[in-house]
């Protein structure tokens, strides 16, 4: 199976917004000081433990452990 180039990926990091990405799949997300807050969908979550971070383009669930690094 061929592999996406890396080109390719470094430019859907920069034009993708990952807010409007996880709001579009249905998670509402609330203010948190710089951050956003909402439920992770990839797993069972009473609590808001997925954080959207807009200004670096960045998610992480202290759920779950899943996350988008830029590295």
């Amino acid at each position: 199976m061929p592999r996406i180039p890396e080109t390719e990926i470094e430019r859907l990091k920069e034009e993708v917004s990952v807010e409007r990405l996880v709001t579009a799949s249905g998670v509402a997300l609330k203010k948190t000081g710089k951050d956003l807050a909402g439920r992770c969908p990839f797993h069972e979550d009473d609590t808001a433990s997925l954080i959207v971070t807009p200004e670096k383009n960045l998610w992480h669930c202290f759920g779950c452990g899943v996350a988008l690094s830029t590295g």
